[in-house]
């Protein structure tokens, strides 16, 4: 037990960091979003909020998207038609090499 709590004062701070990076970016600026939704249905919420994913092809709970028309409005779009999170994601494309 002891040794699990070490390796979880070790590795918490180094998976914590780029969350924070990632979550803690305007999201006022940002043109390609981080969307986290439900398993099977976040390519129905992006298309009826009027955007198309960018990538990632294999993430199961997350994907990267942009607005197809680049108007204001689209993480809001994107939460009322099922999404539960909507964050700025241009570190995330980064990481990810879209």
């Amino acid at each position: 037990m002891r040794v699990v709590a070490m390796i979880m004062l070790i590795l918490g701070p180094l998976i914590a960091a780029p969350v924070l990076a990632i979550t803690g970016r305007p999201i006022q600026a940002a043109t390609t979003f981080l969307v986290v939704g439900p398993m099977n249905g976040l390519p129905d919420i992006l298309k009826r909020a009027g955007g198309r994913q960018i990538g990632p092809t294999r993430a199961p709970m997350a994907l990267l998207a942009v607005a197809d028309d680049h108007t204001s409005g689209f993480p809001e779009r994107l939460k009322a038609e099922g999404a539960w999170l909507v964050l700025d994601g241009t570190i995330a494309a980064q990481l990810c090499g879209v």
